[in-house]
């Protein structure tokens, strides 16, 4: 298997929710990947040397910036099912070929475009802005050579406005991390509770997506408070929250804004009156070890974690820790279903026609480390497990872990208007 890297260096841009071309190694694979991974550098670097023979997995996903973690744990999910089939799919060699999104719309049309038509990509991997989704949207269309696995942008939009055959959602969508904790949350925590969000794209359709679903429930909804995207100070905000008189918080909240969110929260003691619940990546894997115990006892809801406690999941969490040296998260799950996708509509399909592909992959289930998981063949959405997470103290590396409290079976969330 080879990996050619053929982007160059520029500036990535954390609000618009890279890389220099990477040497050639000699190394085998498996001593690539770990040796990579033990770098620190993840899949930013040029692999094993090849030809442009087989199949060939375009990534399209940001290597440097805020969100360049995200993109190389969906790499390294991905080249980890890989690493399993040995770097061939139905005895044909799988090359990949990786540019930075730089997590940029212009940038990320402009990698689609290059992984397509100049590289001849059988499938697109990425991107992680759902804005830089929206606006590959037309690209894929138009070219119609390729099947593209979205491995984590989340914006409902992506279905409701392209309604594409070639999108197939690996992650999730932003309904499904947010509405369906609303009746538990009216069921076991509280009948009323104030809103905080970041206030841009995704924030905002949590926001409403989890209002919505609450006051369907029969709860309300006393106070909203948007907060503008890397916020430092988020103690005038929480004031509005305190003084609200909610019993519960739900909040969407990710990354740095996640943990400077839940460090104030909890230095000025509004956790102690008000249980705090929120879409998950405010407590996933690339967050959860900046808590402290303070966070005990706050809820969440994601479609994986680390401690499911099922054979496939720890087996996944072991092979990924072994090969890498680190976490699992739900970004490399997300990438390995994405392998998994691919490979298993490569064999089913019997080639790479684009249109086969879509056949194949259309309804298709797969064995996630996640649980059950279906591709909406009418949408072509995720249909899976989603599960209510408690922050609970550890005596492990972290001060706190999450703990599966609860399994919502089956969540396959609206259809948008979209019909395949």
């Amino acid at each position: 298997m080879s990996r050619r890297d053929t982007d160059t260096p520029s500036k990535g841009d954390s609000t618009n929710d890279a890389n220099d071309r990477g040497p050639t190694s000699t190394l085998s694979r498996r001593q690539y990947l770990a040796g990579t991974a033990a770098a620190g550098v993840g899949a930013t670097l040029a692999g094993c040397t090849g030809g442009s023979s087989g199949l060939t997995v375009g990534y399209a996903l940001p290597f440097t910036g805020t969100y360049a973690y995200l993109g190389e744990s969906i790499v390294n999910g991905f080249e980890m099912y890989l690493e399993q089939q040995d770097g061939e799919i139905n005895g044909e060699e799988v090359n990949t070929v990786q540019l930075d999104t730089e997590a940029d719309t212009n940038r990320g049309v402009e990698v689609t475009r290059q992984l397509l038509i100049e590289e001849g990509a059988d499938a697109i991997v990425g991107p992680v802005s759902s804005a830089v989704a929206i606006a590959m949207m037309d690209i894929i269309e138009t070219e119609s050579s390729a099947i593209w696995l979205n491995a984590n942008a989340g914006d409902y939009r992506v279905t409701q406005e392209g309604c594409l055959d070639y999108h197939f959602r690996t992650s999730f969508n932003d309904w499904q991390t947010s509405a369906p904790l609303a009746e538990w949350v009216y069921d076991n925590v509280a009948d009323n509770v104030s809103l905080s969000y970041a206030d841009y794209a995704f924030g905002q359709n949590s926001k409403n997506f989890f209002s919505e679903a609450f006051q369907e429930a029969g709860g309300e909804v006393v106070e909203e408070v948007g907060i503008p995207l890397g916020t430092s100070d988020y103690a005038p905000y929480l004031g509005d929250i305190e003084d609200s008189g909610a019993d519960a918080i739900y909040s969407f909240f990710a990354g740095s804004d996640a943990i400077n969110y839940v460090d104030d929260l909890t230095d000025l003691g509004i956790h102690e009156e008000m249980t705090q619940t929120a879409s998950g990546f405010m407590f996933s894997e690339d967050t959860l070890p900046s808590h402290g115990s303070e966070a005990a006892g706050m809820y969440s809801l994601l479609h994986y974690s680390s401690t499911i406690e099922s054979e496939r999941n720890q087996t996944f969490v072991e092979a990924y820790n072994e090969l890498y040296d680190a976490s699992a998260n739900v970004y490399a799950c997300q990438g390995y279903d994405s392998g998994q996708a691919f490979g298993a509509a490569i064999e089913e399909a019997g080639g790479s026609d684009p249109d086969d592909l879509v056949s194949a992959l259309s309804g298709m289930e797969l064995e996630s480390p996640r649980g059950d998981f279906q591709f909406n063949p009418d949408t072509h959405e995720a249909i899976q497990d989603m599960y209510v997470l408690e922050v609970v103290e550890s005596d492990g590396e972290n001060a706190v872990v999450n703990e599966v409290t609860d399994t919502i079976e089956s969540v396959e969330g609206p259809s948008w208007g979209c019909s395949l």
